[in-house]
């Protein structure tokens, strides 16, 4: 019988992956724990879903990679969290104005998608690809990644 599971991460710096258990990534996201920022007042964290059969993982589902604000005590900045929110209702497209003419492209949601994209993703860089493959690949026992 096949189940979904989930997996975190955290890159501590360039290179540097440790793992999060769901508890305590639930108690960080919720605000009740803390997790030490990579230098510039973010977390980095990855995130995977795994196919699990007969409690061994099968394969990789999907794998992404957030960056959550946080303060100076290494707990989720809620401010941040209204930014976001704001420019995620900010994504949708709006109609163009009526004094625009037609050249004119209404563009702006693909903007806000891209602001709201720089301030909750990020992209690794080989070396954390290499230490997210041998931390995973460790854990499953097997070729994961």
């Amino acid at each position: 019988m096949s189940r979904r599971t989930l997996w975190f991460f955290q890159r501590t710096g360039p290179g540097a992956i440790r793992r999060i258990s769901n508890p305590w990534m639930q108690r960080f996201l919720a605000g009740e724990r803390a997790l030490r920022h990579d230098g510039d007042g973010f977390v980095r964290c990855i995130g995977m879903s795994l196919e699990v059969h007969g409690n061994k993982p099968a394969q990789v589902a999907r794998v992404w990679f957030s960056k959550i604000r946080v303060n100076d005590e290494g707990r989720v900045d809620p401010h941040h969290r209204h930014e976001t929110a704001k420019l995620a209702r900010s994504e949708t497209p709006q109609a163009a104005h009526s004094h625009a003419g037609p050249s004119v492209v209404a563009a702006g949601h693909r903007f806000a998608m891209r602001r709201l994209s720089h301030l909750r993703e990020w992209r690794p860089e080989e070396s954390d690809l290499a230490a997210l493959r041998s931390v995973v690949n460790t854990k499953a026992g097997k070729q994961m990644l």
